[in-house]
């Protein structure tokens, strides 16, 4: 289970993986586990035990300490360590046009991440992996509900094939009585009843339900490297 101290080690985890060059394949084979459970550890869905972590440590040459607590701090004889993790060649990403629309949408309050205006706000350019996928559209992230996964000021592109449990998903409920537009929300689902969409959310952690007859559209968040074409 997902809690604040879980998400910050496991951030801290794959930072300082990432910046010692390594995959996660390198910790599952030192700590002899699999590389599936080292990647509930980075995603912040189980805490590693009191030996993984301090195994985990000694292998990525940090303060065991200071890892337990979600930061890295990496030890003095430990050599260089990697400022950016390099995942191409150099050169320029290919130009889609710019023909995604960008939603307005409006801080929500308390119990929405935002709500829809209902006209765009502009147009940004088409990532190259998506080049062919009809009915895309962007949004800026406004609320922190689903930090660390999306910071507000993020843009997110939605659209594609129906979302299933485990997907990032953008839900429009239907407008309350004499409101225009109905809230929305970011966040990850679960699963869907006949009834109910069941969603998780990263800040604070915890699990909502939806009526789905209250919900309006679900759309799918198009993760990143779907984005690039990876």
């Amino acid at each position: 289970m997902k809690t604040q101290l879980s998400i910050r080690v496991g951030a801290a985890i794959r930072q300082a993986r990432k910046q010692r060059g390594l995959v996660m394949r390198h910790i599952a084979e030192h700590n002899d586990t699999d590389v599936a459970a080292v990647g509930n550890w980075e995603t912040g869905r189980n805490l590693p035990k009191t030996e993984n972590l301090l195994k985990t440590a000694a292998f990525l040459r940090v303060d065991p300490v200071a890892l337990g607590q979600g930061q890295v701090v990496f030890l003095d004889d430990a050599g260089p360590v990697a400022d950016a993790e390099i995942v191409t060649d150099a050169g320029p990403l290919p130009a889609g046009a710019m023909d995604i629309p960008v939603l307005g949408a409006a801080v929500g309050g308390d119990d929405g991440d935002f709500t829809f205006n209902g006209e765009p706000a502009g147009y940004v350019q088409r990532p190259p992996g998506i080049r062919n996928l009809p009915r895309v559209f962007a949004l800026h992230v406004l609320s922190d509900s689903m930090v660390p996964r999306y910071e507000p000021g993020d843009m997110i592109y939605c659209g594609g094939r129906d979302a299933v449990p485990g997907d990032h998903v953008v839900i429009e409920t239907f407008p309350d009585e004499n409101e225009k537009n109905g809230k929305a929300f970011i966040k990850k689902l679960v699963r869907r009843t006949a009834g109910e969409l069941v969603v998780e959310q990263y800040n604070p952690p915890k699990t909502l339900t939806f009526n789905r007859y209250a919900i309006k559209h679900v759309w799918r968040v198009i993760p990143l490297k779907e984005l690039l074409g990876y």
